[in-house]
Protein backbone atom coordinates (compact mmCIF):
# COMPACT_ATOMS: atom_id res chain seq x y z
CA UNK A 1 0.00 0.00 0.00
CA UNK A 2 2.78 2.39 1.03
CA UNK A 3 4.97 1.75 -1.90
CA UNK A 4 1.68 1.82 -4.22
CA UNK A 5 0.96 4.96 -2.66
CA UNK A 6 4.72 6.30 -3.77
CA UNK A 7 4.35 5.28 -7.51
CA UNK A 8 1.09 6.89 -7.30
CA UNK A 9 2.83 10.60 -6.04
CA UNK A 10 5.76 9.66 -8.28
CA UNK A 11 3.42 9.56 -11.40
CA UNK A 12 1.32 12.33 -10.57
CA UNK A 13 4.52 14.62 -9.89
CA UNK A 14 5.71 13.26 -13.22
CA UNK A 15 2.52 14.63 -14.99
CA UNK A 16 1.99 18.12 -13.31
CA UNK A 17 6.02 18.60 -13.51
CA UNK A 18 5.47 17.27 -17.32
CA UNK A 19 2.41 19.70 -17.83
CA UNK A 20 4.22 22.75 -16.43
CA UNK A 21 7.42 22.32 -18.89
CA UNK A 22 4.87 21.76 -21.88
CA UNK A 23 2.94 25.26 -20.57
CA UNK A 24 6.48 26.71 -20.63
CA UNK A 25 7.44 25.70 -24.26
CA UNK A 26 4.72 26.99 -24.68
CA UNK A 27 5.24 30.34 -23.78
CA UNK A 28 8.76 30.57 -25.37
CA UNK A 29 6.95 29.59 -28.66
CA UNK A 30 5.05 32.59 -28.70
CA UNK A 31 7.55 35.12 -27.37
CA UNK A 32 7.05 37.06 -30.43
CA UNK A 33 3.18 36.56 -30.69
CA UNK A 34 1.79 39.98 -31.07
CA UNK A 35 -1.21 39.70 -28.39
CA UNK A 36 0.32 36.24 -26.85
CA UNK A 37 -0.11 36.35 -22.65
CA UNK A 38 2.20 34.08 -20.63
CA UNK A 39 0.71 30.91 -18.96
CA UNK A 40 1.72 29.34 -15.54
CA UNK A 41 0.35 26.29 -14.21
CA UNK A 42 -0.85 25.81 -10.78
CA UNK A 43 0.54 23.95 -8.61
CA UNK A 44 -1.22 22.35 -5.42
CA UNK A 45 -0.42 19.80 -2.94
CA UNK A 46 -2.52 16.79 -3.31
CA UNK A 47 -5.07 16.07 -0.62
CA UNK A 48 -3.98 14.06 1.98
CA UNK A 49 -4.99 10.43 3.04
CA UNK A 50 -5.57 8.74 6.66
CA UNK A 51 -3.90 6.14 6.25
CA UNK A 52 -2.58 4.04 9.52
CA UNK A 53 -3.61 6.60 11.83
CA UNK A 54 -1.37 9.16 10.11
CA UNK A 55 -2.19 12.22 7.78
CA UNK A 56 -0.48 11.29 4.73
CA UNK A 57 0.75 13.74 2.13
CA UNK A 58 -0.21 12.73 -1.66
CA UNK A 59 1.78 14.79 -3.41
CA UNK A 60 1.27 17.45 -5.83
CA UNK A 61 -1.61 18.27 -8.63
CA UNK A 62 -1.84 20.80 -11.48
CA UNK A 63 -5.14 22.07 -10.87
CA UNK A 64 -5.20 24.84 -13.53
CA UNK A 65 -3.46 26.22 -16.61
CA UNK A 66 -3.63 30.11 -15.90
CA UNK A 67 -3.76 32.95 -18.46
CA UNK A 68 -1.60 35.67 -16.47
CA UNK A 69 -3.30 39.41 -17.32
CA UNK A 70 -4.01 42.55 -15.49
CA UNK A 71 -7.55 43.14 -16.90
CA UNK A 72 -7.69 46.84 -15.91
CA UNK A 73 -4.96 46.79 -18.31
CA UNK A 74 -6.60 45.00 -21.75
CA UNK A 75 -9.74 47.07 -20.55
CA UNK A 76 -8.22 50.00 -20.47
CA UNK A 77 -6.31 48.91 -23.95
CA UNK A 78 -9.74 48.48 -25.56
CA UNK A 79 -11.03 52.00 -24.73
CA UNK A 80 -7.41 53.49 -26.02
CA UNK A 81 -7.53 51.81 -29.15
CA UNK A 82 -10.65 53.56 -29.77
CA UNK A 83 -9.20 57.32 -29.11
CA UNK A 84 -6.16 56.61 -30.94
CA UNK A 85 -8.13 55.27 -33.61
CA UNK A 86 -10.12 58.52 -33.87
CA UNK A 87 -7.15 60.73 -33.24
CA UNK A 88 -4.97 59.06 -36.14
CA UNK A 89 -7.18 58.85 -38.84
CA UNK A 90 -8.12 62.65 -38.33
CA UNK A 91 -4.85 63.47 -37.62
CA UNK A 92 -3.80 61.62 -41.30
CA UNK A 93 -6.78 63.26 -43.10
CA UNK A 94 -5.84 66.84 -42.12
CA UNK A 95 -2.32 66.38 -42.88
CA UNK A 96 -3.16 65.23 -46.31
CA UNK A 97 -5.67 69.03 -46.65
CA UNK A 98 -3.10 70.81 -45.23
CA UNK A 99 -0.88 70.24 -48.26
CA UNK A 100 -3.61 71.40 -50.63
CA UNK A 101 -3.49 74.73 -48.30
CA UNK A 102 0.51 76.01 -48.22
CA UNK A 103 1.09 79.13 -46.47
CA UNK A 104 3.06 80.60 -49.33
CA UNK A 105 2.69 79.62 -53.16
CA UNK A 106 -0.90 78.67 -53.25
CA UNK A 107 -4.42 80.15 -53.64
CA UNK A 108 -3.06 83.30 -51.31
CA UNK A 109 0.14 84.21 -53.59
CA UNK A 110 -2.59 83.92 -56.89
CA UNK A 111 -4.74 86.43 -55.16
CA UNK A 112 -2.41 88.48 -54.68
CA UNK A 113 -0.76 88.35 -58.51
CA UNK A 114 -4.09 88.93 -59.60
CA UNK A 115 -4.55 92.14 -57.91
CA UNK A 116 -1.25 93.32 -58.25
CA UNK A 117 -2.23 92.90 -61.88
CA UNK A 118 -5.10 95.44 -61.68
CA UNK A 119 -2.72 97.68 -59.87
CA UNK A 120 -0.50 97.51 -62.90
CA UNK A 121 -3.56 98.07 -64.83
CA UNK A 122 -4.62 101.17 -63.06
CA UNK A 123 -1.21 102.68 -63.62
CA UNK A 124 -1.40 102.12 -67.76
CA UNK A 125 -5.51 101.54 -68.46
CA UNK A 126 -4.65 101.80 -72.46
CA UNK A 127 -1.82 99.18 -71.88
CA UNK A 128 -2.33 96.13 -73.73
CA UNK A 129 0.37 94.05 -71.78
CA UNK A 130 -1.31 95.07 -68.31
CA UNK A 131 -5.02 94.00 -69.42
CA UNK A 132 -3.28 90.28 -70.89
CA UNK A 133 -1.79 89.83 -67.92
CA UNK A 134 -4.67 90.66 -66.01
CA UNK A 135 -6.40 87.61 -67.95
CA UNK A 136 -3.29 86.07 -67.69
CA UNK A 137 -3.21 86.28 -63.52
CA UNK A 138 -7.18 85.64 -63.14
CA UNK A 139 -6.74 82.45 -65.12
CA UNK A 140 -4.04 81.47 -62.84
CA UNK A 141 -6.28 82.57 -59.30
CA UNK A 142 -9.37 80.31 -61.22
CA UNK A 143 -7.12 77.21 -62.03
CA UNK A 144 -5.44 77.45 -58.45
CA UNK A 145 -8.98 77.48 -56.85
CA UNK A 146 -10.05 74.26 -58.89
CA UNK A 147 -7.33 72.45 -57.97
CA UNK A 148 -7.64 73.13 -54.35
CA UNK A 149 -11.29 72.19 -54.56
CA UNK A 150 -10.67 68.68 -56.91
CA UNK A 151 -7.87 67.83 -54.48
CA UNK A 152 -10.14 68.74 -51.41
CA UNK A 153 -13.15 66.13 -53.39
CA UNK A 154 -10.21 63.62 -53.55
CA UNK A 155 -9.57 63.90 -50.01
CA UNK A 156 -13.62 63.41 -49.72
CA UNK A 157 -13.12 60.37 -51.73
CA UNK A 158 -10.51 58.72 -50.82
CA UNK A 159 -11.82 59.15 -46.64
CA UNK A 160 -14.98 57.21 -48.48
CA UNK A 161 -12.99 54.83 -49.81
CA UNK A 162 -11.58 54.53 -46.13
CA UNK A 163 -14.82 54.35 -44.79
CA UNK A 164 -15.70 51.28 -47.30
CA UNK A 165 -12.65 49.71 -46.28
CA UNK A 166 -13.35 49.55 -42.64
CA UNK A 167 -16.88 48.67 -42.85
CA UNK A 168 -15.95 45.33 -44.53
CA UNK A 169 -12.98 44.93 -41.36
CA UNK A 170 -15.40 45.26 -38.73
CA UNK A 171 -18.24 42.62 -40.22
CA UNK A 172 -15.24 40.25 -40.53
CA UNK A 173 -13.94 40.77 -37.21
CA UNK A 174 -17.56 40.57 -35.55
CA UNK A 175 -17.82 37.29 -37.15
CA UNK A 176 -14.69 36.12 -35.71
CA UNK A 177 -14.84 37.23 -31.95
CA UNK A 178 -18.67 35.64 -32.34
CA UNK A 179 -16.94 32.28 -33.53
CA UNK A 180 -14.77 32.68 -30.74
CA UNK A 181 -17.27 33.51 -28.16
CA UNK A 182 -18.55 30.00 -29.22
CA UNK A 183 -15.12 28.34 -28.81
CA UNK A 184 -14.37 29.69 -25.23
CA UNK A 185 -18.08 29.17 -23.95
CA UNK A 186 -17.66 25.69 -25.09
CA UNK A 187 -14.31 24.91 -24.12
CA UNK A 188 -14.49 26.89 -20.36
CA UNK A 189 -17.72 25.27 -19.74
CA UNK A 190 -16.80 21.63 -19.71
CA UNK A 191 -13.61 22.54 -17.33
CA UNK A 192 -11.10 22.97 -19.90
CA UNK A 193 -9.27 27.07 -20.40
CA UNK A 194 -9.53 28.97 -23.26
CA UNK A 195 -6.51 30.60 -22.51
CA UNK A 196 -5.14 31.00 -26.46
CA UNK A 197 -8.93 31.71 -27.76
CA UNK A 198 -8.88 34.26 -25.39
CA UNK A 199 -5.90 36.20 -26.45
CA UNK A 200 -6.98 36.05 -29.93
CA UNK A 201 -10.12 37.34 -29.19
CA UNK A 202 -8.65 40.01 -27.30
CA UNK A 203 -6.28 40.82 -30.47
CA UNK A 204 -9.40 40.87 -32.28
CA UNK A 205 -11.22 43.52 -29.79
CA UNK A 206 -8.33 45.59 -29.77
CA UNK A 207 -8.80 46.15 -33.45
CA UNK A 208 -12.49 46.30 -33.67
CA UNK A 209 -12.79 49.14 -30.59
CA UNK A 210 -10.06 50.81 -33.04
CA UNK A 211 -12.38 51.22 -35.98
CA UNK A 212 -15.68 51.60 -34.01
CA UNK A 213 -14.97 53.20 -30.20
CA UNK A 214 -17.26 50.11 -29.29
CA UNK A 215 -17.18 49.13 -25.36
CA UNK A 216 -17.00 45.75 -24.34
CA UNK A 217 -18.37 43.41 -21.24
CA UNK A 218 -17.87 39.61 -20.73
CA UNK A 219 -20.81 37.99 -19.78
CA UNK A 220 -20.68 35.19 -16.94
CA UNK A 221 -20.04 32.22 -19.75
CA UNK A 222 -17.07 34.46 -21.02
CA UNK A 223 -18.58 35.79 -24.32
CA UNK A 224 -18.41 39.12 -24.69
CA UNK A 225 -21.16 41.81 -26.16
CA UNK A 226 -19.72 44.18 -28.45
CA UNK A 227 -21.57 47.63 -28.45
CA UNK A 228 -20.59 50.56 -30.78
CA UNK A 229 -23.26 53.67 -30.93
CA UNK A 230 -25.94 52.10 -28.71
CA UNK A 231 -25.84 49.49 -31.77
CA UNK A 232 -24.77 45.71 -31.22
CA UNK A 233 -21.63 44.20 -32.76
CA UNK A 234 -21.28 41.32 -31.16
CA UNK A 235 -23.72 39.36 -29.06
CA UNK A 236 -22.26 36.00 -27.76
CA UNK A 237 -22.70 33.80 -30.71
CA UNK A 238 -24.31 36.44 -33.11
CA UNK A 239 -23.30 39.06 -34.45
CA UNK A 240 -24.39 42.29 -36.52
CA UNK A 241 -23.58 43.51 -40.45
CA UNK A 242 -22.74 46.88 -41.85
CA UNK A 243 -23.27 47.75 -45.29
CA UNK A 244 -22.13 50.64 -47.88
CA UNK A 245 -24.40 50.26 -50.41
CA UNK A 246 -26.44 53.78 -49.95
CA UNK A 247 -25.35 56.98 -51.32
CA UNK A 248 -25.96 60.18 -49.31
CA UNK A 249 -27.11 63.86 -51.12
CA UNK A 250 -23.58 64.31 -51.43
CA UNK A 251 -22.56 60.71 -53.39
CA UNK A 252 -20.69 59.35 -50.23
CA UNK A 253 -21.27 56.19 -48.81
CA UNK A 254 -23.83 55.78 -45.83
CA UNK A 255 -23.18 53.43 -42.72
CA UNK A 256 -26.14 50.92 -43.04
CA UNK A 257 -26.93 48.13 -39.56
CA UNK A 258 -28.20 45.25 -40.05
CA UNK A 259 -28.72 43.32 -36.59
CA UNK A 260 -28.35 39.33 -36.56
CA UNK A 261 -32.55 39.37 -37.04
CA UNK A 262 -32.76 41.00 -40.23
CA UNK A 263 -33.48 44.75 -38.89
CA UNK A 264 -31.88 47.52 -41.40
CA UNK A 265 -32.02 51.08 -41.04
CA UNK A 266 -28.85 54.20 -41.80
CA UNK A 267 -26.94 53.80 -38.81
CA UNK A 268 -24.00 56.69 -40.09
CA UNK A 269 -25.30 59.26 -37.16
CA UNK A 270 -24.51 56.76 -34.43
CA UNK A 271 -20.95 55.72 -35.44
CA UNK A 272 -19.11 59.58 -34.03
CA UNK A 273 -16.36 57.13 -32.43
CA UNK A 274 -12.75 55.31 -33.29
CA UNK A 275 -11.30 55.61 -37.18
CA UNK A 276 -15.06 55.06 -38.31
CA UNK A 277 -16.56 58.10 -36.26
CA UNK A 278 -13.36 60.08 -37.44
CA UNK A 279 -14.01 59.53 -41.12
CA UNK A 280 -17.34 60.16 -40.97
CA UNK A 281 -16.18 63.49 -39.31
CA UNK A 282 -13.37 64.41 -41.55
CA UNK A 283 -15.54 63.52 -44.63
CA UNK A 284 -19.07 64.93 -43.99
CA UNK A 285 -18.00 68.13 -41.70
CA UNK A 286 -14.31 69.39 -41.75
CA UNK A 287 -13.34 68.77 -45.08
CA UNK A 288 -17.24 69.81 -46.61
CA UNK A 289 -16.74 72.87 -44.66
CA UNK A 290 -13.51 73.46 -45.75
CA UNK A 291 -14.87 73.20 -49.70
CA UNK A 292 -18.24 75.14 -48.99
CA UNK A 293 -15.64 77.95 -47.48
CA UNK A 294 -13.55 77.83 -50.80
CA UNK A 295 -16.99 77.82 -52.85
CA UNK A 296 -18.02 80.67 -50.40
CA UNK A 297 -14.88 82.54 -51.66
CA UNK A 298 -14.67 81.73 -55.08
CA UNK A 299 -18.50 83.02 -55.24
CA UNK A 300 -18.11 86.52 -53.34
CA UNK A 301 -15.15 86.96 -56.21
CA UNK A 302 -16.91 86.52 -59.00
CA UNK A 303 -19.87 88.63 -57.66
CA UNK A 304 -18.14 91.74 -56.45
CA UNK A 305 -15.34 91.70 -59.31
CA UNK A 306 -18.17 91.69 -61.48
CA UNK A 307 -20.33 93.97 -60.20
CA UNK A 308 -17.66 96.46 -60.19
CA UNK A 309 -16.72 95.83 -63.41
CA UNK A 310 -19.91 96.34 -65.19
CA UNK A 311 -20.14 99.87 -63.12
CA UNK A 312 -16.51 100.91 -65.82
CA UNK A 313 -16.01 101.83 -69.03
CA UNK A 314 -13.82 99.29 -72.03
CA UNK A 315 -11.49 100.79 -74.83
CA UNK A 316 -14.30 100.74 -77.33
CA UNK A 317 -16.76 103.23 -74.96
CA UNK A 318 -19.11 100.45 -74.16
CA UNK A 319 -20.13 99.13 -70.56
CA UNK A 320 -18.48 96.87 -68.92
CA UNK A 321 -19.89 93.23 -68.77
CA UNK A 322 -18.95 90.35 -66.58
CA UNK A 323 -15.50 89.84 -66.03
CA UNK A 324 -15.80 86.64 -64.49
CA UNK A 325 -18.54 83.89 -66.03
CA UNK A 326 -21.39 84.16 -63.45
CA UNK A 327 -22.53 81.34 -61.64
CA UNK A 328 -25.95 81.06 -60.14
CA UNK A 329 -24.96 79.32 -56.74
CA UNK A 330 -22.59 78.94 -55.04
CA UNK A 331 -22.07 75.30 -54.70
CA UNK A 332 -19.30 74.23 -56.90
CA UNK A 333 -18.13 77.76 -57.19
CA UNK A 334 -14.21 77.75 -56.36
CA UNK A 335 -14.34 74.71 -59.86
CA UNK A 336 -15.82 77.57 -62.10
CA UNK A 337 -13.41 80.90 -61.81
CA UNK A 338 -13.20 81.41 -65.58
CA UNK A 339 -12.59 84.88 -66.91
CA UNK A 340 -15.90 85.83 -68.96
CA UNK A 341 -14.96 84.17 -72.56
CA UNK A 342 -15.61 87.63 -74.45
CA UNK A 343 -12.85 89.58 -72.18
CA UNK A 344 -10.63 86.58 -72.87
CA UNK A 345 -10.78 86.73 -76.71
CA UNK A 346 -10.18 90.85 -76.50
CA UNK A 347 -8.28 92.45 -73.55
CA UNK A 348 -9.81 95.81 -75.19
CA UNK A 349 -13.12 94.96 -72.95
CA UNK A 350 -11.44 95.21 -69.60
CA UNK A 351 -13.72 98.04 -68.15
CA UNK A 352 -10.91 100.22 -66.24
CA UNK A 353 -12.48 103.72 -67.18
CA UNK A 354 -15.13 105.16 -65.04
CA UNK A 355 -16.95 107.00 -67.74
CA UNK A 356 -17.38 106.41 -71.63
CA UNK A 357 -16.61 110.17 -72.76
CA UNK A 358 -13.21 110.75 -70.97
CA UNK A 359 -9.82 111.12 -72.07
CA UNK A 360 -7.29 108.44 -71.71
CA UNK A 361 -5.68 107.26 -69.01
CA UNK A 362 -9.08 106.98 -66.82
CA UNK A 363 -8.30 104.49 -64.48
CA UNK A 364 -10.83 104.99 -61.71
CA UNK A 365 -12.77 102.14 -62.48
CA UNK A 366 -9.43 99.57 -62.28
CA UNK A 367 -8.58 101.66 -59.09
CA UNK A 368 -11.98 100.91 -57.52
CA UNK A 369 -11.42 96.68 -58.53
CA UNK A 370 -7.87 97.22 -56.97
CA UNK A 371 -10.12 98.34 -53.50
CA UNK A 372 -12.19 95.82 -53.50
CA UNK A 373 -9.02 93.74 -51.92
CA UNK A 374 -9.42 95.36 -48.91
CA UNK A 375 -12.92 95.27 -48.63
CA UNK A 376 -14.48 93.49 -46.15
CA UNK A 377 -17.58 91.49 -47.69
CA UNK A 378 -20.67 90.39 -45.29
CA UNK A 379 -20.38 87.15 -47.40
CA UNK A 380 -17.19 86.35 -46.09
CA UNK A 381 -18.69 87.19 -42.36
CA UNK A 382 -16.87 90.49 -42.28
CA UNK A 383 -13.55 90.05 -43.87
CA UNK A 384 -11.44 90.88 -47.04
CA UNK A 385 -10.92 88.50 -49.79
CA UNK A 386 -7.30 87.86 -48.68
CA UNK A 387 -8.51 87.47 -45.09
CA UNK A 388 -10.95 84.89 -45.15
CA UNK A 389 -8.51 82.84 -47.89
CA UNK A 390 -5.56 83.75 -45.12
CA UNK A 391 -8.46 82.35 -42.33
CA UNK A 392 -9.34 78.99 -44.14
CA UNK A 393 -5.85 78.29 -44.10
CA UNK A 394 -4.70 79.09 -40.88
CA UNK A 395 -7.88 77.03 -39.35
CA UNK A 396 -6.34 73.92 -41.59
CA UNK A 397 -3.06 74.41 -40.04
CA UNK A 398 -4.30 74.93 -36.70
CA UNK A 399 -6.46 71.71 -36.59
CA UNK A 400 -3.44 69.34 -38.17
CA UNK A 401 -1.39 71.19 -35.42
CA UNK A 402 -4.12 70.29 -32.75
CA UNK A 403 -4.59 66.32 -34.29
CA UNK A 404 -1.26 65.75 -34.27
CA UNK A 405 -0.88 67.03 -31.19
CA UNK A 406 -3.10 64.86 -29.50
CA UNK A 407 -2.55 61.86 -31.90
CA UNK A 408 1.13 61.74 -30.39
CA UNK A 409 -0.72 62.02 -26.83
CA UNK A 410 -2.88 59.17 -26.87
CA UNK A 411 -0.49 57.19 -28.93
CA UNK A 412 2.07 57.75 -25.85
CA UNK A 413 -0.58 56.67 -23.21
CA UNK A 414 -1.18 53.41 -25.56
CA UNK A 415 2.51 52.69 -25.05
CA UNK A 416 2.56 53.08 -21.49
CA UNK A 417 -0.75 51.03 -21.09
CA UNK A 418 0.82 48.14 -23.64
CA UNK A 419 3.97 48.21 -21.62
CA UNK A 420 2.00 47.90 -18.22
CA UNK A 421 0.47 44.88 -19.94
CA UNK A 422 3.57 43.41 -21.12
CA UNK A 423 5.28 43.58 -17.80
CA UNK A 424 2.21 41.44 -16.40
CA UNK A 425 1.42 39.48 -19.32
CA UNK A 426 4.58 39.31 -21.56
CA UNK A 427 7.13 36.40 -21.71
CA UNK A 428 10.29 36.94 -20.46
CA UNK A 429 12.97 34.27 -21.69
CA UNK A 430 15.13 34.63 -19.02
CA UNK A 431 12.16 33.67 -16.74
CA UNK A 432 10.61 31.11 -18.79
CA UNK A 433 14.31 29.32 -18.94
CA UNK A 434 14.88 29.43 -14.86
CA UNK A 435 11.35 27.97 -15.11
CA UNK A 436 12.22 25.20 -17.40
CA UNK A 437 15.31 23.79 -14.75
CA UNK A 438 13.05 23.86 -12.50
CA UNK A 439 10.57 22.30 -13.75
CA UNK A 440 13.05 19.70 -15.18
CA UNK A 441 15.08 19.26 -12.02
CA UNK A 442 11.20 18.44 -10.30
CA UNK A 443 10.56 15.83 -13.55
CA UNK A 444 14.41 14.06 -12.61
CA UNK A 445 13.55 13.84 -9.05
CA UNK A 446 10.13 12.17 -9.49
CA UNK A 447 11.27 10.13 -12.01
CA UNK A 448 14.22 9.19 -9.06
CA UNK A 449 11.20 8.42 -6.70
CA UNK A 450 10.03 5.88 -9.73
CA UNK A 451 12.92 3.64 -9.26
CA UNK A 452 12.84 4.30 -5.41
CA UNK A 453 9.81 2.66 -5.19
CA UNK A 454 10.82 0.00 -8.44
CA UNK A 455 13.34 -0.83 -5.49
CA UNK A 456 11.24 -1.25 -2.71
CA UNK A 457 9.20 -3.35 -4.94
CA UNK A 458 12.34 -5.92 -6.26
CA UNK A 459 13.36 -6.05 -2.41
CA UNK A 460 9.79 -7.34 -1.79
CA UNK A 461 10.32 -10.15 -4.35
CA UNK A 462 13.64 -11.38 -3.40
CA UNK A 463 12.09 -11.74 0.37
CA UNK A 464 9.39 -13.84 -0.93
CA UNK A 465 11.54 -15.79 -2.87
Amino acid sequence: MGITSTLSIAAQAMKAQQLAIQTTGHNLANVATPGFSRQRVDLASAHPSFEGGVMLGQGVEATAVRRIVDRFAEAELLSLNGTLGFSDAQSQALVSIQEIFPTSGGIDAALSAFFSALSDLANNPAGLTERVSVIGKAGALGASLAQSRQSMTSVQQNLDEALRGSIERVNLLAEQIAALNTQISVTETVGEPANDFRDQRQTLLQELTSLTGATVREDFDGQVNVIAGGLMLVGGARFASLQSDTLNANGLHTITYQSPDGLSFDASAQFTLGKMGSILNMRDVTTQDLIDRLDQFAKTLIDEINAQHALGFDLTGAAGGDFFTSLATTAGAAANVRVAAAISADPRLIAAAAAADTVPGDNRNAQALVGLQTTNFAALGGLTLQDSLLGLIGDVGAQAQTAQARFDFHQALLAQTQARRESVSGVSIDEEMTKLIQFQRAFQASSMLVRTADDLYQSLLDMVR
